[in-house]
């Protein structure tokens, strides 16, 4: 295993290699270098010829064939340089290869394929690639595999540089036409979402000509010319392998195949050439669930201040939870890069998510309850893992059991002292003018804000990793009591939570509206421009109303679309763009049904008597069921609340930013205030302290690439080995493959709908859906003043604790979120028939 590849070649290195782990590659033996050498008697500057005029002795080619276990009617004869088949240079094509060869044949053709070394045109393709002019040459004889169909595999698509996905070029008979170009072939791609073909029209094969020896150029038959040339379970058996050699590398593969009555050869191996892919770098990157918070391109303002945000909030909670202060020193890195920013788009950096989980004990369990919290479809494997001695895993362990069950019983008692610090600190806020600040000020307030927004945070990140525990536990023990109905039956478990604040804006904002619906004069009044509404109430008409809508904005001014982006123009802000959707609400009187509602309740208590009826003489059963029953009800219904709170803070960066917006027109240093948010809050800051002319120029060129990347779409999952804008590259606007048949995702709240559906983008795209079905790729707390007007909800991305699944539970609006590909799938006016029990979907018309 460790011969120098001088002596044996590339190519028979890595044969020797794949046989040593245990694929399946045809017998072989291998002539060294060091052997061919000794026949050379030191002649330099060799020609073709002059190895075609060597002579073997006639016990010599025998004598290579005796460790073959059973010598083969046929050969093949290959190369195998010493500086071939390398990360660098492949040397595929440049080298001969002898084909069907009979053992009396052997000599001649052991010299064909040595004196291809020394052709004129391999000697040309090392002065192409800076090689030198002779390297050592060592020959491969091998058992010949008659082939059904053969191809090549990368490991790693070569084209788009995919990582995650692989090709597999495929032809009938032998592999030679594929390599060489002479056929056109099937190609196979092959990811997690399964197989993508491209059939051609295979006119032509090669096979072993029975009459010259050698191989020829054959028909195919007419029935196998215009249809696969590998079946499924071909594809996905020679996947496996593929991925298994790569895993014995550790680098992305090009690899020779064959298979012959049903039986796989692996026939070679070897690094793609010119890939720039590092396996250890592995990062995955995932956004189905952040979309919510950060829809579409998130800001440098935004995507600085929450980095900061999230590494400092978790490094308090694992501090808080007992995690080794020495390990966390030591991966700080991890807590730093728990976001990407992709593009301008916000995306989990899963690898740094795990890293972190890894560090608490229970990271098996806890992984899977973080998954259906996040809304993660495939999991993460993490490979490295924090190992330390028993002693010590044992006393951490303890630690970070003891501050955990600390910290549960104190969370109540938490969650209220949080809620009143928030209130008093934020009021404070409100009551001051920004405006009349000078940038120096507006810095300090910044910092003390985040000061208290970081050291204060204790109870929303205790409430959320408890939510994720109860929750994740609650569902495991329904899947056990009610493997066939679980989904619906943990959804309607959890409906009906009056306390959830998520819903509150759209009651409040429904009853104004229907105060002035029922209003004649108000109704008259609020057809005017939203604008020209809000400046009249300013002006002292109609104070009653006046003063019901600023207690709604004092309150919820801040829950809007895109809510907790900084450069979102909140109702606070700008308070016409809530008599928008009063008015809208005004125009469609049906959505006052919303507030009438109360079949969420109906379907909480049929569930709950249908777990009694499960758990009829199990007593113990039933007891811990409903103890983590109630603790997911209450901890998920804080969730919501407490990251409403969050939308209310951040909303205190926003007006603070804007103010230093201002300030920076004022200076000079900027044309338009909005152009702060194309800035960092380290670029801003520093610009305050020192001064920086070049701050316009930074904010129009970032400008200019965000326009560009508002325009561009992404998946939702990418995969990165440290060649993140290469991929990146090749992920802009990359066209969705869609399987045939019923569409399903993760049912989050009951009910049978049959109707027409309506696409949309934007809530801003409708007023009213006018009870047809809402389909859309994400929502997030500003979707809700539509909510009431749907008969249901299809969602592309999030999971059970997403925002849209809790409203809609709340509501009781059949609900299905994480629906792949749906808004590509459906168009406005499909009729579908939903079942938000089940999670399944199907196409009526």
């Amino acid at each position: 295993m460790n011969t120098p590849n001088n002596i044996l070649g590339g190519k028979a290195k890595n044969l020797q290699i794949l046989s040593h782990h245990g694929f399946n590659v045809p017998d072989f033996v291998v002539i060294p270098a060091e052997y061919l050498n000794t026949k050379l008697e030191h002649k330099t500057k060799l020609t073709e010829q002059d190895i075609l005029k060597i002579a073997f002795h006639p016990t010599e080619v025998p004598s290579f064939l005796k460790s073959f276990k059973k010598i083969p009617k046929y050969f093949a004869v290959r190369s195998s340089g010493a500086d071939e088949d390398g990360s660098e240079n492949s040397f595929a094509g440049q080298f001969r290869t002898e084909l069907f060869v009979r053992q009396n044949q052997l000599e001649t053709a052991i010299k064909k394929v040595w004196a291809s070394a020394y052709s004129e045109q391999v000697r040309k393709y090392r002065r192409m690639n800076d090689l030198q002019e002779e390297a050592s040459f060592a020959i491969i004889i091998q058992s010949m595999i008659d082939a059904d169909v053969s191809g090549v595999a990368f490991s790693a698509n070569p084209v788009t540089k995919d990582p995650e996905e692989q090709l597999i070029s495929a032809v009938w008979g032998l592999g030679e036409g594929l390599v060489s170009g002479e056929l056109d072939a099937d190609n196979f791609y092959v990811t997690t979402q399964g197989i993508k073909k491209e059939i051609s029209s295979k006119k032509h094969q090669f096979a072993e000509d029975p009459i010259n020896g050698g191989i020829f150029k054959a028909k195919v038959p007419k029935e196998n010319q215009d249809v696969a040339c590998m079946t499924d379970a071909q594809i996905k058996a020679l996947s496996k392998q593929v991925e298994a050699i790569q895993k014995c590398y550790g680098t992305p593969q090009d690899i020779e195949f064959a298979f012959s009555k049903e039986e796989l050869f692996i026939l070679q191996a070897r690094p793609i050439t010119k890939l720039n892919i590092d396996l250890h770098k592995k990062i995955v990157w995932d956004n189905s669930n952040i979309i919510e918070s950060y829809p579409g391109v998130s800001s440098p303002l935004t995507f600085s201040f929450i980095l900061e945000m999230y590494e400092k909030v978790y490094i308090q909670f694992a501090d808080l939870m007992g995690v080794d202060p020495v390990l966390m020193k030591n991966n700080i890195h991890v807590y730093e890069q728990m976001l990407g920013h992709l593009r301008g788009r916000v995306y989990y950096n899963l690898k740094s998510w795990y890293q972190a989980l890894a560090m608490l004990p229970g990271y098996t369990i806890n992984a899977s309850f973080m998954e259906t919290m996040m809304g993660v479809k495939e999991s993460f494997t993490l490979e490295d893992r924090y190992i330390s001695s028993k002693g010590k895993a044992r006393y951490r362990l303890l630690v970070s059991v003891w501050r955990m069950i600390k910290s549960y019983f104190g969370l109540k008692k938490q969650r209220i002292q949080f809620l009143q610090l928030l209130e008093k600190t934020i009021a404070k806020h409100k009551a001051m003018d920004f405006d009349t600040k000078s940038k120096k000020e507006l810095k300090q307030l910044y910092f003390d804000f985040e000061h208290l927004l970081t050291k204060e945070w204790k109870a929303p990140l205790v409430n959320d990793f408890f939510a994720m525990i109860f929750f994740g536990v609650f569902k495991k023990q329904i899947e056990k009591i009610a493997p066939d109905q679980s989904d619906q039956l943990c959804n309607q478990l959890l409906i009906g939570s009056q306390d959830i604040v998520s819903i509150e804006p759209m009651r409040q904002s429904l009853s104004i509206a229907k105060i002035i619906y029922e209003d004649s004069d108000l109704r008259v009044f609020f057809a005017q421009n939203a604008s020209m509404v809000w400046d009249q109430l300013k002006s002292g008409i109609h104070p009653i109303i006046f003063e019901k809508i600023k207690a709604y904005l004092y309150k919820f001014g801040e829950r809007c679309l895109a809510e907790l982006k900084l450069e979102t123009i909140s109702y606070n802000q700008d308070p016409a763009k809530f008599i928008g959707i009063l008015q809208s609400y005004i125009q469609h009187p049906s959505a006052f049904k919303a507030l009438e509602r109360g079949d969420e309740y109906n379907l909480r208590s049929e569930a709950e008597a249908t777990l009694d009826r499960l758990l009829k003489g199990s007593w113990w059963t039933k007891k811990k069921v409903k103890f983590f029953m109630r603790q997911a009800r209450d901890l998920v219904s804080n969730r919501e609340n407490l990251r409403f709170e969050r939308t209310r803070g951040f909303g205190i960066v926003r007006e603070i930013f804007s103010a230093l917006g201002k300030q920076l027109v004022h200076d000079g240093a900027l044309s338009d205030d909005r152009d702060i948010f194309y800035l960092t809050k380290e670029e801003i800051f520093h610009y305050i302290d020192h001064g920086n002319p070049n701050l316009q120029y930074m904010a129009s060129q970032r400008k200019e690439e965000y326009t560009i990347y508002a325009s561009e779409t992404l998946p939702e999952r990418i995969t990165t080995y440290g060649n993140i804008e290469e991929v990146l590259a090749n992920k802009v606007n990359e066209g969705i493959t869609i399987e045939p048949g019923d569409l399903s995702g993760i049912a989050c709240c009951p009910g049978i709908v049959e109707q027409e559906v309506v696409v949309i983008h934007s809530p801003d795209e409708i007023d009213d859906l006018g009870g047809r079905i809402m389909v859309t790729s994400s929502t997030d707390p500003g979707w809700v003043s539509l909510f009431p007007t749907a008969s249901g909800i299809l969602v592309e991305r999030g999971s059970l604790l997403s925002h849209s699944a809790i409203v809609a539970r709340e509501l009781g609006i059949p609900c299905i979120v994480s629906i792949s590909h749906i808004t590509h799938t459906l168009k406005t006016g499909d009729i579908v028939r939903m079942d938000g029990g089940t999670g399944q979907i199907s196409l009526v018309s």
